[in-house]
């Protein structure tokens, strides 16, 4: 089993809208992931798994703080700890860049994605009322500081 973790490339978003698409009720599109292929102010990690993309995370700079606003990974690969590692990348690209401050909104129900961000050091700061839509759930604020 081979891992890679790189940066997002226009070359990528193909696969990625396809990971978005099945994972989330609203799905970010293409036009997004490239703008965020040339913002300077955001960093987006791909991790591969034999080659094949099966993940995409990354942060925008906010003012020296990391807004981490979106993470997924392909279902038939969740639990193997891909998106630790990624997550991981993510934070570790943040600290190279002069960022040790990290926040994010997660589905109150996404107990997984909780228990990955507690693990890594995020709190839980509070409460985002009907963040999400389809369905309207609430999300929690985490952040790493």
């Amino acid at each position: 089993m081979e891992i890679e973790i790189r940066d997002l490339t226009e070359e990528d978003l193909d696969d990625v809208c396809m990971i978005e698409e099945a994972s989330f009720s609203m799905p970010w599109k293409k036009e997004h992931f490239r703008d965020l292929v040339y913002n300077d102010d955001a960093v987006y990690l791909v991790i591969l798994l034999d080659k094949r993309i099966v993940g995409c995370a990354g942060y925008t700079d906010a003012v020296g703080e990391g807004y981490v606003n979106n993470v997924v990974i392909s279902e038939e690969v969740r639990g193997m700890g891909l998106g630790r590692k990624l997550m991981e990348a993510v934070i570790e690209s943040g600290h190279k860049r002069g960022i040790n401050d990290f926040t994010l909104e997660v589905r109150v129900s996404n107990d997984p994605a909780v228990n990955l961000y507690k693990s890594l050091g995020f709190e839980s700061a509070g409460i985002r009322k009907n963040f999400y839509e389809k369905p309207t759930e609430d999300a929690y604020v985490m952040w790493k500081h």
